[in-house]
């Protein structure tokens, strides 16, 4: 269940995955739910939703193999060649990316490095 807080004028402030004191439950699918985690006002579908959040869930799961080589749960090399080629590919554009934004990368979560070191 999904748990809605609204301002004064009844709009969704915050999400829930449990009941506060002032919220109340509302569907995943519901207009005004869409509209609010899409952040931008304009009204579109639970599945293009899904599409739009596509990039910044890669960027999760990116993040999440980094940690877990990092912490010797997994080894990079034990992922298939193509996924590893992928992610290292993504983790040179987001390094490019940037020092041209001048936002360096965590560097003690590479996964280009941490091999190396087993």
């Amino acid at each position: 269940m999904l748990y809605a807080i609204r301002n004064t004028q009844g709009q969704i402030t915050s999400l829930s995955a449990t009941q506060q004191g002032n919220s109340s439950p509302v569907d995943i699918r519901d207009p005004e739910v869409i509209i609010f985690l899409s952040r931008g006002g304009e009204e579109f579908s639970p599945l293009e939703f899904l599409e739009k959040s596509d990039n910044d869930l890669s960027r999760i799961i990116e993040d999440l193999i980094d940690l877990l080589v990092t912490k010797n749960t997994i080894l990079f090399t034990d992922l298939p060649e193509v996924a590893q080629q992928k992610l290292l590919t993504r983790k040179l554009a987001r390094s490019a990316h940037s020092e041209n934004t001048e936002q360096p990368l965590q560097t003690n979560n590479s996964i280009l490095t941490d091999d190396e070191t087993i």
